[in-house]
């Protein structure tokens, strides 16, 4: 599945997956309007073979000089363990660099499968926050660059 920039059309579709993927830690649906105005070249989407939106990932400069962050990643249930999400993730990161965002940034949940991915594309691991959302809600902060 090819990967591309996100354009208009895609914001609803991209919406979806996100409350599919993140349920009430999700962003709401204006922001991937915001998003596409400040980082259009950051956020990226793959469609499956029937033109349906399979997944995507967006991604952010940071506040530090040639900082970047990846913000969100989501893929379909119906399209997950085929390399979507690895192939999302490395153009955003081809982007970003791009971009001269020369160091990335993530958070995850300790348990979240696509920890795997991550540290297989070169993150560490530089700290955690045990409520990143609130109590009981703990991420790690990855870096990666």
């Amino acid at each position: 599945m090819p990967v591309r920039t996100a354009t208009k059309g895609d914001l609803r579709a991209i919406h979806a997956l996100e409350r599919a993927a993140f349920g009430s830690h999700c962003y709401p649906d204006f922001f991937f309007r915001q998003a596409l105005d400040l980082w259009p070249a950051y956020l990226l989407v793959a469609e499956d073979d029937d033109d349906v939106l399979a997944g995507y990932g967006l991604g952010g400069a940071g506040t530090a000089p040639g900082e970047g962050w990846i913000l969100s990643l989501a893929v379909a249930e119906s399209c997950r363990g085929q390399g979507l999400g690895k192939a999302l993730l490395q153009a955003l990161l081809a982007a970003l660099d791009e971009g001269g965002c020369r160091r990335q940034r993530l958070t995850v949940a300790p348990d979240n499968p696509a920890l795997g991915l991550y540290l297989s594309l070169g993150f560490v691991e530089e700290g955690g926050e045990p409520d990143y959302f609130g109590p009981g809600e703990p991420r790690l902060v990855l870096v990666r660059g």
